[in-house]
């Protein structure tokens, strides 16, 4: 629009009430600062609201930069799309330059995460027009790249921003990026979400024939079938080309190319990612897709079978077609036809798969059949395998249309009285799982038969759950598990969609409506009484002995049902608190929980445990075993408490706040009962925390000191008052953690104080107390004081620095000084749970800390490997590398972690031939998590044996990206073949790294050069250990369909020419695993006449003969012939085999 000479315009009121509504239309509503800028902006210049919203913006950018957490962006990006979408709104509307965002596309890079989440907001706004493509493809590009090497964590804002880009502007190319950063994208799973960004921007670029056409090519006839991204990839390009047209590029025939499919149904690995490529082919309704299936089911186990059924088959769409198939295989009708005595269990297990993977259209084409086969199997049933009796439980609820509701009924109640104790927990769920479509599908039928006038339903229904009910109120007063949780669990699910008073939607397809009416018809007849249950559910909560899920779930169920007597809950806690039984008194916490459902109920069980508590301290703190015996522990009153305080019982008349002074007096006061022995000797650790023999020695002092007559038997009566200490010692934990979070909530101001002293109480325990279930209780807790900190404050509030300044001060400090004996247990377990429960949006704390002990690690070298002195303490840097080692195995911390492995295994390796063994040992514990996490677990396969080669997805190129100063630090350590264990370490690590190729180039990188060079080098080495792993580090270096082949055959002529004894075992080591290689990696991409043929030209060029290898030693030749054995079938290899055992 022109603007008007004279009086500049103002922005309205319409176009401030239109920015509202568009922060209100926003994914995730921005945060109230930012809504507070938008109402500011009427009656405002249009220069001066683009300046207020350009400065909001910088906020959030500087926010972002700040931010280093698991994730890149979260709410604030919400924020930050709907200033962009004001400010541009404003600029276009009155003409205005764009002086603050115009040099967005220059500014991009990699370094700052900001500038993608900013360009993620403007390709939402309209302004997307007037962005120069190009530009931006070669930022977006070059920052992928550069994410990729760096191994920065804004490599999913770039993948997003980049997604968006390309579909604004779908011309885009994207040729910088090559199949090798797609490849290492996939990789990087640290980042949530990373997967489907890099898979969307790979399809995109996959429409480009000549691309898709070579990618294709190198992953069929480069990449084994045991690769997980093999199949990602591949799904990508088949989502734009037809497979038949693909393959006739390549020497892969389609039996090959469905046989290498079909075999990730026997690795559980690779089962989830098989499902794309099978979608991408039945989109394109592929006729060999169907006939793969139709094979697989003739011929296949019943466990690829089994895996067919829950991974691929939903992902045919073509189903009617794949049964028309199966429907005319002859072998098929004549198995469904067969008599079930002359079936085989498996081959009943098959019939079942099968059976309900097409009871559609076998009821479609016949339903005498379908009813043949059905009433065979539900007569039949009991008389099955476990397995195959719950495949035929999981029918009948999937084709419950199909047949009469009473029968089903009848079935299913006899199935679950039979299997509610079984031991699988996964049986057991799955029955769960399915009741809502049970109760579901004959609500709807109750339904209808209410509208026909009908009542023979409803007596079936009565039947049905009246058995059910008998069957929970027997149950839950069983003393075994397995039946006792079903019926709390089957209880839970009934009265949730059935009779509380507002029924929940328990499935996608439910009517809530006709499941309250079915549910109060039943309440009518008496069925459901929830007095009856919850007088029974309330009776069953006394067992000390109890589980404790079950327990918990008890509390649940009688928390739902609305019908407990709180007062009686309150005077059940009190005589709870009296009793001297420790199991009986633990009890405390699930009638509390009751109690403060009320609140006048809650407020009487606090007042009077606090009163009683009082009065119980001072003679606890007399004589503790007595007091115990007498009147109780002093736990059972700091549950109650704890209860009502986590509760946020209104009305409390003491401030939570009045507990600490209590509570930290009933802390100090165990802490010096189980240090009572230093304190008796006058020692000076006394203020420290006591070993397990000054605790021992301690409880000992109590026992025989105390007025109790505890007669004989005094090590019964230590445990026993070391289970009451240690249960003090949790109480006053939870119930700090819970006065902190109840101080986090409820006061606009945070008394900073109050909370310190709720997080010493914890690090007390953590540092003063060696009682395992004490410090792991006291890690919880701290945990959760962690979690409500971090998560009401912001980074710069006192709050967290006062968790930093914690840290600081008893963990990272040397002038900490920890007993050997002790490790550092509690101390480590503090670490991880601050750490972990930092806010994962930031993980401010967790950064600082992690960076700040790599700091000092790398600035104190290790101290030229010179011991310890003689005192009892840990070193730091053994301490320290506890803490990482903690922070590297939670699997939670993962994403957060990914980005320092390389400093961790770095400072690892320094110190691993330290000639302190606390400091070498926690080296080793940190460099093993990390070497973990870093290549993963073994695959796991239906094979009952492990197989012999174990396949790897982590490539040397992408080692070089994420471990550049460790991999530099791994070869010169071989180099210098100086410690023989280090060597041993290092070569274990790199023998689970494999070269694939990602081009057409056939040039290596330098950093894969010098690997294979140096396992080449390591095949002489003196120890035959280093020769195996050399061996395998060698055959795992070069590809397997040219580079490998090539490198066998040389080395097995050289091999045949050789005196060197030691090189010879390594070069049969590495023959050996390259045989094993091929066999594993080259199936169904190799043809089997290929490496049957290529097998045989190596056993020509090893020109085995008793002559050449009679020089060798036993063991070598022992080595030789395991390859021979490996390579056998001819006559020749036969006798050489034989001639070389004997």
């Amino acid at each position: 629009m022109s603007v008007s000479a004279g009086k500049p315009p103002k922005i309205g009121h319409s176009d401030c009430l239109f920015y509202l509504q568009v922060s209100h239309n926003a994914l995730f509503f921005p945060n109230l600062t930012a809504l507070s800028v938008i109402q500011s902006l009427e009656d405002v210049l249009p220069e001066d609201a683009a300046l207020q919203l350009a400065q909001r913006i910088r906020v959030e950018e500087e926010e972002a930069e700040a931010m280093q957490g698991d994730t890149c962006g979260g709410a604030n990006q919400a924020a930050l799309n709907v200033s962009f979408r004001v400010y541009y709104h404003i600029v276009h509307k009155y003409e205005l330059k764009d002086t603050h965002f115009g040099d967005l596309p220059k500014r991009l890079s990699c370094d700052q995460v900001s500038g993608f989440l900013m360009l993620q907001s403007v390709l939402l706004t309209d302004h997307w027009k007037q962005l120069d493509a190009d530009l931006l493809e070669e930022k977006c590009t070059t920052a992928i790249i550069e994410a990729l090497r760096r191994n920065s964590p804004s490599l999913m804002a770039v993948l997003k921003a980049t997604n968006l880009l390309v579909k604004k502007f779908p011309r885009l190319e994207l040729l910088a990026l090559r199949l090798e950063h797609f490849y290492h994208c996939l990789q990087r799973q640290n980042q949530t979400g990373s997967r489907e960004e890099a898979l969307t921007l790979y399809n995109h670029c996959c429409k480009q024939q000549k691309r898709a056409f070579s990618y294709f090519r190198l992953i069929a006839e480069f990449w084994p079938w045991t690769n997980r991204n093999k199949y990602y990839l591949l799904s990508g390009i088949l989502n734009s080309h037809p497979l038949p047209e693909l393959l006739s590029t390549t020497n892969q025939s389609e039996s090959e190319f469905f046989n290498g499919l079909r075999l990730s149904l026997s690795y559980k690995g690779l089962r989830a990612a098989s499902q794309y490529p099978v979608k991408s082919l039945s989109n394109q309704r592929s006729p060999a897709l169907l006939a793969a299936s139709v094979e697989l089911l003739v011929s296949g186990s019943v466990a690829e079978i089994q895996n067919f059924h829950s991974q691929w088959f939903l992902r045919i769409q073509q189903r009617d077609v794949l049964f028309e198939l199966l429907q005319a295989n002859p072998q098929i009708v004549e198995f469904l036809a067969c008599s079930e005595d002359l079936r085989t269990p498996a081959d009943q297990l098959r019939l079942i798969l099968i059976f309900s993977m097409f009871a559609k259209e076998i009821y479609a084409a016949s339903k005498l059949h379908f009813f043949k086969i059905s009433t065979e199997l539900l007569t039949n049933c009991s008389q099955l395998e476990t397995e195959a009796q719950l495949l035929v439980f999981r029918f009948l609820v999937d084709n419950l249309a199909n047949f009469a509701v009473e029968d089903c009924l009848e079935f299913f109640h006899s199935f679950i009285d039979r299997h509610r104790g079984v031991e699988s927990s996964e049986f057991r769920n799955t029955m769960l799982g399915k009741m809502p479509t049970i109760i579901n599908h004959t609500a709807k039928h109750f339904h209808r038969a209410l509208k026909t006038g009908g009542d023979g339903l409803s007596v079936n229904i009565k039947r049905f759950f009246s058995h059910l009910q008998e069957l929970i109120e027997r149950d839950i007063k069983s003393e075994v598990y397995q039946p006792k949780i079903f019926a709390l669990k089957l209880l839970e699910i009934l009265n949730r969609s059935l009779y509380t008073e507002n029924v929940a939607k328990n499935a996608k397809m439910c009517s809530t409506q006709q499941n309250q009416r079915m549910g109060t018809f039943l309440l009518e007849l008496g069925v459901f009484q929830p007095q009856v249950v919850t007088k029974q559910l309330f009776d069953s909560l006394n067992d000390p002995q109890g589980f404790d899920d079950a327990l918990e779930l008890t509390v649940s169920l009688l928390i739902q049902l609305g019908q407990v007597d709180t007062e009686l809950c309150v005077e059940r806690c009190l005589s709870l608190c009296l009793t001297s039984d420790v199991d009986e008194c633990s009890l405390v916490s699930l009638y509390a929980q009751l109690a403060a459902v009320n609140q006048d109920s809650a407020k009487k069980l606090f007042d009077e445990c606090l009163k009683r508590l009082w009065e119980k301290l001072q003679s606890y703190m007399e004589d503790p075993l007595l007091a115990a015996k007498a009147g109780g522990h002093l736990f059972g009153y700091l549950r109650g408490l704890d209860e009502v305080v986590r509760a946020r019982v209104p009305g409390v008349d003491t401030s939570v706040e009045d507990l600490l002074p209590l509570l930290e007096r009933i802390l100090n006061g165990i802490l010096k009962f189980l240090n009572l022995a230093n304190a008796r000797r006058q020692d000076d650790t006394a203020a420290t925390a006591a070993s397990f023999q000054d605790m021992d020695e301690s409880l000992h002092l109590l026992v025989n000191e105390s007025s109790f007559k505890s007669g004989e038997g005094t090590e019964a009566w230590r445990k026993y008052l070391l289970m009451s200490f240690w249960l003090t010692l949790k109480g006053c934990c939870d119930l700090a953690s819970s006065i902190g979070c109840s101080l986090l909530q409820s006061t606009a101001t945070v008394n900073i104080e109050a909370l310190r002293r709720c997080l010493d109480i914890n690090v007390s325990v953590l540092t003063l107390c060696r009682h395992k279930g004490a410090i792991e209780s006291a890690g919880l807790s701290i945990g959760r004081l962690t979690r409500g900190i971090t998560s009401s404050l912001e980074s710069q509030d006192a709050g967290f620095q006062m968790l930093y300044d914690c840290l600081e001060r008893e963990l990272l400090t040397e002038s900490r000084q920890v007993s050997t004996t002790r490790r550092g247990a509690g101390f480590a377990i503090m670490f991880l749970h601050v750490l972990k429960n930092d806010n994962p949006r930031q993980r401010v704390i967790l950064h600082r800390a992690v960076q700040q002990i790599l700091k000092r690690l790398n600035e104190k070298r290790p101290a030229e490997n010179t011991p310890m002195d003689s005192s009892n303490h840990d070193r730091w840097e053994a301490l320290v590398l506890h803490y990482l080692c903690v922070l590297v195995r939670d699997t939670e911390l993962r994403p957060a972690m990914s980005k320092y492995y390389n400093e961790i295994l770095l400072v690892a390796m320094e110190h691993i031939d330290n000639a302190e063994w606390t400091i070498s040992n926690a080296a080793l514990q940190l460099f093993g998590a990390s070497f973990g996490k870093l290549v993963g677990q073994r695959q796991a396969t239906e094979f009952d044996t492990r197989p012999t080669w174990e396949p790897s997805e982590l490539d040397y190129d992408e080692l070089g990206c994420l471990l550049p100063k460790a991999c530099e630090h791994m070869l010169e350590c071989c180099d210098r073949q100086e410690v023989t264990s280090s060597i041993i370490l290092f070569l274990a690590f790199l023998s689970k790294v494999e070269h694939l190729r990602t081009s057409g180039g056939r040039d290596p990188s330098p950093l894969l050069l010098r690997f294979r060079r140096l396992s080449w080098r390591l095949m002489r080495h003196k120890c035959d250990q280093v020769r195996q792993l050399a061996a395998t580090c060698f055959v795992r270096s070069h590809e397997f369909r040219c580079d490998l082949p090539a490198v066998l055959l040389t080395s097995a002529k050289l091999a045949a020419r050789l005196d060197e004894e030691n090189f010879y075992e390594g070069l049969i080591y590495a023959l050996t695993s390259g045989v094993q290689k091929l066999r594993h990696e080259a199936r169904y991409v190799w043809g089997e006449q290929r490496l049957k043929e290529f097998f045989e030209e190596l056993l020509t060029s090893l020109d085995v003969t008793d002559e050449r290898v009679s020089r060798f030693k036993p063991y070598t030749r022992d080595v030789l012939n395991e390859l021979l054995k490996m390579l056998g079938g001819t006559n020749t290899k036969a006798s050489l085999a034989e001639t070389l055992g004997s």
